[in-house]
């Protein structure tokens, strides 16, 4: 009987379907974010791509930069930056090595929040291809500085995505299908 407030409709779901609560006890709270004023959101004169937040095997990381090979093969300007510590980073580099992009790759560890900010303001698309999510606040920070996002078709991000107005939902941990899309957004 107690009420119960969370941040998307998808997790609003997945307590009722556990069992864990009634729909009537259930309030949504969406995450609002504070942006930086005086943060120029002047995009770069390049195609340019940006992954902010943890290095974690379910962020599906890997999936982007496979993508992100697709889209240098036929944008050779065009550049990734990925913000973020986790357990993925050594892997995470080699693979970028691996796939012959290291040196369109750029991993700036992690930042602080006016660095975050600047990211976002000057990249072209911010990309989220987590696999789980709760809801995705890097989205909702990228669209405060005009950036759209490329994001997972999954609960939480697409709470987050209002599919072709504030960015392009696609299907999870599908490289070809990020690819088309950061083409598409070129």
């Amino acid at each position: 009987g107690s009420q119960v407030i969370t941040i998307s409709e998808s997790t609003k779901l997945d307590l009722i379907n556990l069992g864990l609560t009634e729909w009537d006890s259930v309030r949504i709270v969406s995450p609002g974010v504070d942006i930086m004023t005086g943060i120029k959101s002047t995009k770069t004169k390049y195609p340019s791509f940006s992954y902010i937040g943890r290095l974690k095997h379910y962020k599906n990381i890997d999936v982007l930069l496979k993508a992100f090979q697709s889209v240098v093969k036929t944008v050779p300007s065009a550049r990734l930056t990925i913000a973020g510590t986790g357990e993925e980073f050594l892997n995470l580099r080699k693979l970028s090595r691996e796939l012959n992009i290291n040196k369109s790759v750029n991993f700036v560890g992690k930042v602080t929040e006016e660095e975050k900010a600047r990211i976002l303001a000057r990249t072209w698309v911010a990309i989220q291809p987590s696999s789980i999510e709760g809801w995705g606040i890097t989205v909702i920070e990228a669209n405060a500085y005009g950036t759209p996002v490329i994001a997972s078709n999954v609960n939480g991000l697409k709470d987050s995505v209002v599919d072709g107005k504030t960015g392009l939902l696609v299907e999870a941990k599908n490289d070809s299908l990020f690819a088309k899309a950061m083409g598409e957004l070129i």
